[in-house]
């Protein structure tokens, strides 16, 4: 599956400075969720600081996530 991630608001910093990335996720046994994701997301893009992006499986309060553009 293609994706195209978009980090703003200064979460670009912890993904090495990169406001977009297009990734292709691996064929999972299970559907990809939005939890599923997050967990890809930190074991192979997040750079530093899991701390202010995670928090358990989710993402940390005051983070808007959008998809397509609609929280």
């Amino acid at each position: 599956m293609h994706l195209t991630l978009e980090f703003a608001g200064g979460a670009e910093l912890l993904f090495g400075k990169q406001k977009k990335h297009s990734i292709d996720l691996p064929e999972n046994s299970s559907p990809w969720t939005i939890r599923t994701l997050l967990v890809w997301i930190r074991e192979n893009l997040l750079r530093e600081r899991p701390e202010l992006f995670i928090q358990g499986d989710s993402v940390r309060p005051g983070i808007l996530v959008l998809i397509n553009d609609t929280d």
